[in-house]
């Protein structure tokens, strides 16, 4: 089912759009009594009030819903969805200012000497270029009118010739961090001689920014997340709710074109994360429970999935 209520807003005004918002949320409730039962509809309905981006989710909502055959299925469920992060513009724009206000007033670095790189590896292009493409605007308007943004990983070494040996590595999201060490690594192979390493990012997982921390490099992050189930979940209700998501992981493709959901399985590294940014805005980490964004089912069938997922051969 297609939504219309941006359109409509837009079209004919705030009272049209919020009777047509009430509309088809009625009839998304009345699907939802015909499957779900008396006493789990309150649960549900709740999580419009705090996750109101789900009004335009309707369907997918209900389509991951059927997908739990157990009571505990769906309460793990709606558990998972009323903790979870996602951001609109209004956030995200919040949130780069506050790395920019880092960058020139907290970091010690210099827009003279400093070059703020995106982690980009290969010619893919990915979330860590475009966070630095968004970062551009928010140093300018501050300030910075002289650093040196960088689109490759690659480019850094050149840079650091050039006189820039302060770096600030960018990115959206840092899941397990293990493309951050990585980077870490190869950076200390490729420079051996002294420099200043720095990252930011919109949003991570606790516990992979502190493997990070604790290598001491200094990281700037506005949204650090525990993990969805291991580290919000009280201690004996642990193990039990992570055999019941890879239950539900069961009713997924196992293998998507070379892609194999054992990989991902709580989402990639096991990182449990409850993430992602508005539509268009980013694509959803790996990172991600795969429940909410893996593309086909057991049967290999096409999932109207929550949460929208872009990797190359990944459908």
């Amino acid at each position: 089912m297609k939504c219309y209520c941006l359109e409509l807003k837009n079209d004919v005004g705030e009272i049209e759009y919020i009777w047509t918002l009430q509309a088809r949320l009625k009839e998304t409730m009345s699907k939802i009594k015909r499957h779900i039962r008396k006493d789990e509809l309150n649960d549900i309905f709740s999580l419009y009030s705090k996750q109101s981006w789900l009004c335009e989710k309707e369907d997918s909502l209900l389509e991951l819903l059927l997908l739990c055959e157990t009571s505990d299925n769906k309460k793990l469920i709606i558990k998972l969805l009323n903790d979870f992060n996602y951001l609109d513009k209004r956030v995200l724009s919040t949130y780069l200012s506050l790395i920019a206000d880092y960058i020139i007033t907290d970091s010690g670095f210099s827009q003279d000497t400093c070059q703020v790189a995106a982690i980009t590896f290969d010619d893919e292009a990915d979330s860590s270029q475009k966070i630095l493409d968004y970062i551009k605007m928010p140093l300018f308007l501050k300030g910075w009118d002289n650093f040196k943004p960088v689109n490759r990983y690659g480019a850094t070494m050149k840079n650091y010739i050039d006189g820039r040996n302060q770096i600030i590595f960018i990115d959206e999201f840092i899941g397990s961090g293990q493309t951050i060490l990585g980077r870490i690594k190869q950076l200390n192979n490729d420079i051996r001689e002294d420099f200043d390493l720095k990252f930011c990012f919109i949003a991570g997982m606790d516990y992979g920014i502190k493997k990070i921390e604790e290598l001491g490099y200094e990281v700037f992050c506005p949204l650090r997340l525990p993990k969805g189930i291991t580290e919000s979940f009280a201690e004996e209700d642990v193990e039990f709710s992570l055999n019941n998501m890879k239950g539900l992981e069961e009713k997924l493709a196992a293998n998507i074109n070379g892609f194999d959901l054992r990989d991902y399985s709580l989402g990639y590294n096991g990182a449990e994360a409850l993430y992602t940014l508005e539509g268009n805005l980013g694509n959803t980490p790996n990172s991600v429970f795969p429940i909410f964004w893996w593309p086909r089912s057991f049967d290999n069938l096409e999932r109207q999935t929550l949460l929208t997922r872009f990797e190359r051969g990944l459908k």
